[in-house]
């Protein structure tokens, strides 16, 4: 491409700074800009003035170092255009790629009210649709829950626990418009309650949050997750979870937005929630599955040789989600050499499987040296009746 014409940034963009003693100090742009234009005017003095073509040739060079580098001041082989102090220029370029460039600093990551940030750690103790969120974060973030026959109690209730005391409430917004601010109250009348009054309210469990990693690449990238209120300073995620995020555990922080109306809540609740988005509209095929220490403790648990003591069945089924105390029989009572009865593996996991409303059955392709290459199809049932057989 040739310039012929060049364009020249408006003021907006290249902001003059006055310091304290009143001294204007132009920005980058604006020093490039008048670089250009004092070359382009000695250019065309020596050209009237019928010069030598080495020397106008020479400030030819130089219009163009100047454009060029006021574009891109990184151009490798050419000098870094200067100030006099041998500050090095920061050109367009360099205003808009790169993490705190315009796209990425300014455009795609906005800072903005009821948000937080902060690292993201595993925790295979949560649901995949819950997100960790630290004490400290649930103490600032609310949400304007209008009070109404069925929550004033509750509200009440928050309203005097204070903004100290987790849950609590921070403002009171009356239906004159009026706000509250419940760190200075003093008096109880000013913790009066009425229909219609608003109260932000602090960040609860089960609070319904969009949960998003940059870069925002396809619309897994913000989903909807349940909060649970955790101690220490990082967002908990499932594993399972991070594959559409694309997320992983070496310093990645994440971003979670909490909604401030009703609309806003049901909307991320019948859509955006993680369970709806398991199946990709992309491909039609699940974007999250089973990963790292889950699946492999899955194949080792599942394999034939694998048995499972009292105690440690014992501490596996405080994770079983929906176990009814009911445990199977095992598959050794009594043995010699061998302490306390056994249960297998499969077992322990036909516990986690949510009898009696699981029966499923799968067409697998095996290949055996008899069938001379020809696939074999077997199929692999799990009945309702799997949680109690040994």
């Amino acid at each position: 491409m040739i310039i012929t014409v060049l364009p020249v940034s408006p003021p907006h963009v290249r902001p003059a700074v006055i310091s304290d003693g009143g001294a204007r100090g132009e920005d980058d742009i604006t020093f490039k800009l008048s670089d250009v234009m004092k070359t382009n005017i000695s250019l065309q003095n020596q050209k009237e003035a019928g010069l030598a073509p080495s020397v106008i040739r020479e400030s030819e060079m130089l219009l163009q170092y100047h454009i060029a580098t006021m574009f891109n001041n990184e151009i490798a082989g050419q000098p870094q255009s200067q100030h006099r102090n041998g500050k090095s220029i920061k050109s367009l370029r360099e205003r808009i790629k790169g993490k705190n460039g315009r796209v990425r600093g300014n455009l795609m990551g906005k800072r903005c009210d009821f948000s937080a940030r902060t690292v993201i750690t595993g925790d295979p103790t949560i649901s995949c649709d819950q997100v960790g969120v630290p004490r400290s974060m649930a103490y600032n973030m609310t949400f304007p829950e209008i009070v109404s026959f069925h929550n004033q109690q509750i509200m009440r209730h928050l309203v005097q626990n204070g903004p100290d005391t987790h849950p609590g409430a921070r403002i009171i917004i009356r239906s004159d418009g009026n706000r509250v601010d419940l760190r200075f109250v003093k008096s109880s009348s000013d913790q009066m309650l009425d229909l219609g009054y608003v109260v932000e309210r602090q960040m609860q469990d089960d609070d319904c949050v969009i949960f998003n990693r940059q870069p925002s690449l396809h619309k897994m990238s913000m989903m909807g997750h349940r909060v649970k209120i955790m101690p220490y300073s990082t967002f908990r995620l499932n594993l399972s979870v991070t594959s559409p995020y694309n997320a992983d555990f070496d310093g990645d922080e994440m971003n979670l937005h909490l909604p401030q109306s009703y609309e806003t809540k049901s909307e991320i609740y019948n859509v955006m929630m993680v369970p709806f988005q398991i199946v990709s509209p992309q491909k039609n095929a699940p974007v999250m599955g089973i990963v790292q220490d889950t699946l492999l403790g899955c194949r080792n648990l599942t394999r034939r040789n694998t048995f499972v003591a009292k105690d440690i069945m014992m501490n596996i089924l405080m994770h079983v989600p929906e176990f009814d105390g009911r445990i199977p029989i095992p598959a050794i009572i009594k043995a010699p050499g061998i302490k306390g009865p056994l249960w297998t593996g499969k077992q322990v996991f036909s516990l986690v499987i949510p009898s009696p409303r699981i029966n499923f059955s799968k067409m697998n392709q095996d290949k055996t040296d008899e069938d001379d290459g020809d696939i074999v199809k077997k199929t692999m049932t799990v009945s309702a009746h799997s949680r109690f057989c040994p």
